[in-house]
């Protein structure tokens, strides 16, 4: 049986036994679809028993047992269910007297792998505008989130992940990573309010460009776990596809829209990391993404959002985004170590205990690369002292190892080269054409 006809089995069963079970005693009930949303106990413990939904405040859900769909449930990365299948009554009270209002609901999983439902509800039909309103917020809370230990995750194969690097392990020139921190904590410590006196909305976006390996990712993680410790939200738009069927862009413009729809509905100020923003702007996509970019259609949080978002290629970005005043605030460059004592300090990061003083004479033959080469040095080299043996690290191996890889990025980049300018078209060559 393939998954639709098995879906519409299973939406039938339940149906069926709606009417069998539940109509009789509620006659004037009608069945209709409705969002997973509901059925997250998570969602339902926030939501306000004092809020009205055309006339009914929501008191209360029970379970119920019921033959044709199983109770299971699904623990979040905190321990705390997210989704659940089975039976459950769902309780309003009239605000201005009445009788009680009970609505019944069930949720089915529908394919054997992943997590996707079929979830039916039957209701009064005179509580239909009071149910809408009802999944309405419960959609609104399942996109929101409020302070968080751990950076949620949109789009991607898990949830939400802890950030681990520590803002004083980033090796940058001291000027521009002062910079780039002051300019993300005084926008959330005094610029949101200069926003809205000035009638704008609170929403901030820089742009952190360099070749690869210059230690963007880095940046991001370090930004999240400060972000974090400051009492913020931070969330990060992945690019990875949840399923190899997936039917969007892996990056989608569909991530941005949820990660600012989240950070609307947060109770308190948002960090959003985008990595690869070039990568969003593919031609059916981009004027969505560039109208986010300007405002005007990004979500309100008034305790503030900020986005920062990352390139190794900023020559690839429209030059609507980068040159029009308001869509990017910032441009910070991430270069290329600068200088020996930035050297220095990467390669006592990586070597750790192995660090040795006299490793100070070779730093200066690592500037002018980016970070991630340092620390393919000293991994390659701690390498060869775990596969000798060794007691320490001695300097002849250190600079063996980066002789090394220098020379595979030589004989990379010369190949490169080799294919764009000196060899022609490969296949004609081979043919002898």
């Amino acid at each position: 049986m393939n998954d639709s006809n098995h879906d519409h089995f299973k939406s039938d069963r339940m149906a069926t036994w709606i009417k069998s079970a539940w109509l009789p005693q509620h006659p004037t009930a009608i069945t209709v679809w409705t969002s997973v949303a509901v059925v997250s106990e998570t969602v339902v413990e926030r939501i306000d028993r004092s809020m009205s939904f055309a006339g009914y405040r929501f008191t209360a859900s029970e379970a119920l047992d019921c033959p044709v769909v199983a109770n299971i449930r699904q623990l979040d990365d905190r321990s705390f269910v997210w989704r659940q299948t089975g039976a459950f009554i769902y309780h309003f009270n009239p605000e201005a007297g009445g009788d009680v209002i009970d609505v019944l609901v069930l949720c089915a999983q529908i394919h054997e792998v992943g997590w996707s439902f079929v979830v039916l509800a039957a209701l009064p039909e005179h509580f239909k505008k009071g149910w809408t309103a009802f999944v309405e917020e419960a959609n609104r809370l399942d996109e929101a989130y409020d302070q968080h230990d751990r950076v949620i995750v949109i789009g991607g194969r898990q949830n939400s992940f802890v950030p681990t690097v520590d803002w004083d392990e980033i090796v940058l020139p001291s000027a521009l990573k002062t910079d780039l921190l002051n300019d993300v904590d005084a926008f959330f410590k005094k610029g949101v309010s200069i926003y809205l006196k000035l009638n704008l909305k609170p929403f901030r976006k820089l742009l952190l460009a360099g070749v690869p390996g210059t230690g963007k990712t880095m940046l991001c993680n370090a930004l999240a776990k400060w972000a974090i410790s400051e009492g913020y939200l931070v969330i990060y738009i992945s690019s990875a596809r949840k399923t190899s069927n997936e039917e969007e862009y892996t990056t989608s413009f569909s991530k941005i829209e949820r990660a600012l729809e989240a950070a609307a509905s947060s109770s308190v100020p948002t960090l959003i990391l985008l990595e690869e923003l070039d990568a969003y702007l593919h031609e059916d996509e981009k004027a969505l993404v560039l109208n986010v970019l300007d405002g005007s259609e990004a979500p309100l949080n008034t305790k503030g959002t900020l986005l920062v978002s990352t390139t190794n290629y900023p020559e690839a970005i429209d030059e609507r985004v980068l040159k029009r005043p308001g869509r990017l605030d910032r441009v910070f460059i991430i270069p290329e170590v600068k200088t020996d004592m930035d050297a220095v300090e990467m390669l006592k990061r990586y070597l750790g205990a192995m660090w040795n003083d006299e490793f100070k004479q070779f730093a200066h033959e690592l500037v002018g690369y980016p970070g991630a080469f340092i620390r393919e040095v000293a991994i390659y080299a701690l390498t060869q002292v775990a596969q000798d043996d060794l007691p320490e690290l001695p300097p002849a191996l250190l600079e063996k190892s980066f002789k090394a890889l220098k020379a595979q990025i030589d004989a990379r980049d010369n190949f490169l080269k080799q294919r764009s300018f000196g060899l022609g078209d490969p296949l004609r060559s081979a043919n002898g054409s």
